[in-house]
């Protein structure tokens, strides 16, 4: 890929630096792709991890959970550790350089404060984060933590807000902030304009009389046409798909092996089937015929192989993919990834319909937007910006400020950062003032 100037920039940071970085930016400005070149070109020994088991496979790499072994419970900063004590962590961790944090956004505190606490502990060295540069990928406007009310109340007493720059570790070791701010998914300066107002809450009345445009309550009941819904709840999304397959002819069931989370499958566990069904590829391929998003109809069906005609005009054969689930491990006393567990299945997606999480980090030409039911910050931003054009997007009501539900922690943070040329220190955290 060629790198932009940002891009760039980090690069050389990472590699000749031991600063943390928190690498930022909106939808679609090469976050992951950007990831995956560092991965591929640092000389430097490099593990990936992530906070769900989806986000990890998609970005080649393993879950925070297993790498660290963190306890699903919240966990209170100033707790020794406990525990057994793995040695092949122990050797893993002595070798480690730089550990990539990707979908940082949904990484609470508590964790961020036992990544630290753990390095120090294995690496025998009292440095923030055992002295291991950590490169965080994210972007905080979009999906936010999940955190239940009870795991909120709890987490509240000891951190300031549920987000990961309230970690108390931010406090000591400090990171710079470097924003990807080239947008490669849409070119139409407007729409860019729009999404941007949505994304820091500031939409004005202009953009709400070009979104006026884009309502169509008829339209976005037509469920049979080349829109893919995206909708808040996955219960519509499974309604949707339910109905409009009707009787599935052919049923898939994926193939699991070895030791792959079943929950971070990247595909479906059963794949149900008919000719006419409205389906998304859900990988890149390697001749380029089509990419993880792709939309497409179902036309013909045999144990082997799906065809498949996409809405770009190109008729193409899907045959079953498989997707790895890795782990790191000393081989040679070098740290390398090895495969634990594998999942085959083809890669096909229903796609009449398609929850905003699932969406995130997908890119479609024409979408229908639920957006009646928006209910957390991020989530119209997120929907809206998976379309490359303003003119691709039906919406079920008009947008307004209504369906803006702004989150002051994030607005106080970026100015904040900015207030401190895009280093996060003890100064950065002190104007935070927010509780």
């Amino acid at each position: 890929m060629e790198l932009t100037e940002e891009m760039s920039k980090a690069f050389q940071l990472i590699e000749n630096t031991t600063e943390c970085l928190y690498i930022t930016g909106k939808a679609g400005t090469g976050k992951t792709t950007f990831l995956k070149y560092i991965v591929q070109n640092t000389h430097k020994k490099i593990v990936v991890a992530a906070s769900t088991g989806i986000a990890a496979i998609n970005a080649g790499g393993v879950t925070l959970h297993s790498l660290f072994n963190i306890p699903l419970s919240i966990q209170n900063p100033n707790d020794t550790l406990r525990g057994q004590i793995h040695e092949d962590k122990v050797r893993l961790f002595a070798l480690l350089d730089t550990l990539i944090i990707d979908e940082i956004s949904m990484v609470r505190p508590d964790i961020i404060d036992y990544i630290d606490r753990k390095l120090r502990f294995y690496r025998m060295i009292d440095l923030p984060f055992g002295g291991v540069q950590v490169i965080m990928f994210g972007d905080l406007y979009q999906l936010p933590p999940v955190v239940k009310s009870d795991e909120k109340n709890v987490l509240l007493q000891m951190y300031r807000g549920v987000y990961f720059f309230y970690a108390h570790i931010w406090r000591e070791c400090g990171f710079r902030m470097v924003e990807l701010t080239h947008v490669f998914r849409q070119s139409d300066s407007r729409f860019v304009e729009i999404l941007n107002h949505i994304r820091l809450y500031q939409l004005t009345e202009r953009d709400i009389n070009d979104l006026d445009t884009i309502r169509d309550k008829r339209e976005a009941q037509d469920y049979d046409n080349r829109h893919i819904h995206i909708c808040t709840h996955r219960r519509d999304v499974q309604r949707i798909n339910s109905e409009m397959l009707g009787e599935p002819t052919h049923t898939f069931a994926a193939d699991f092996k070895d030791d792959f989370p079943i929950g971070a499958a990247p595909c479906p566990e059963l794949l149900e089937l008919r000719i006419g069904a409205r389906v998304m590829t859900l990988v890149n391929d390697p001749m380029h015929l089509f990419c993880n998003g792709s939309m497409g109809q179902v036309v013909n069906i045999d144990n082997e192989h799906i065809t498949v005609d996409l809405d770009s005009g190109i008729r193409v054969v899907i045959s079953k993919f498989k997707w790895v689930a890795h782990e790191y491990k000393i081989v040679d006393n070098k740290l390398e990834v090895v495969d634990k567990g594998s999942c085959t299945q083809f890669p096909l997606a229903l796609a009449w319909a398609i929850t905003i999480h699932k969406s995130q980090g997908l890119t479609f030409d024409k979408i229908t937007i639920h957006a009646k039911y928006v209910f957390a910050p991020g989530q119209l931003y997120v929907a809206l910006s998976r379309c490359t054009s303003l003119e691709g997007i039906v919406s079920d009501s008009f947008i307004s400020r209504r369906h803006i539900i702004p989150d002051n922690e994030l607005l106080a943070f970026e100015h904040a950062m900015k207030a401190c040329n895009n280093i996060f220190n003890r100064n950065t955290y002190r104007s935070l003032r927010l509780r």
